[in-house]
């Protein structure tokens, strides 16, 4: 019998990771919020893309439901430029805390309602498509289950920002001189 068969959704998914990054990740639970969902996980990849950076990913959101999850159920990426350990837990908390109820779209934002880390003022979130990864890296992830995978990426931004966003829109908010999706400690946008 092949292995691979063998294999449950999270070991596809971590094979996933594996092969792009081919480094070994930190993991942290969240203790479930849901009876009878198993926990959400932090990979986390410290020095990825490059030192000083922190990159993490979700595994426990795609095991619960949602209405809106018509082409595939979504993980969380963080990426950000600090190695302050906050941001590699993040993703995972917020999953934990919000999977059944939040369908995680891209354009939706996410009030945090407080400082994501010491080193940062950010307090919220953008869903957009994980700017680190290419589109056949993120979407579409086969885990041997009858739903695939579609990573959103999960970008800091300031809580004030979010009426600006509303305003101005994605394309213009993305391409704002003032954005840069890596930074967390970036000067705010304001209209």
């Amino acid at each position: 019998m092949n292995q691979s068969t063998n294999k449950s959704a999270a070991e596809r998914y971590l094979d996933h990771l594996d092969q792009i990054f081919q480094v070994e990740p930190e993991f942290y639970n969240e203790v479930s919020q849901i009876p009878g969902l198993p926990a959400v996980t932090a990979i986390v990849y410290k020095d990825i893309p490059k030192k000083g950076y922190t990159t993490a990913f979700t595994y426990g959101l795609s095991l619960a439901t949602h209405p809106e999850w018509k082409l595939g159920r979504p993980e969380l990426c963080v990426c950000v430029a600090s190695d302050e350990s906050a941001w590699a837990h993040v993703g995972a908390y917020i999953a934990n805390k919000l999977r059944g109820d939040c369908p995680f779209l891209y354009g939706e934002t996410i009030n945090f309602g407080t400082r994501v880390s010491p080193d940062s003022e950010m307090d919220a979130f953008l869903v957009f498509a994980p700017s680190i990864l290419e589109k056949e890296a993120y979407t579409n992830i086969y885990v041997g289950e009858d739903y695939r995978i579609n990573i959103a990426g999960l970008y800091p931004i300031y809580q004030e920002e979010i009426s600006v966003y509303e305003k101005i829109g994605l394309k213009e908010f993305w391409h704002h001189p003032d954005f840069d999706n890596y930074s967390v400690n970036r000067n705010k946008i304001v209209l």
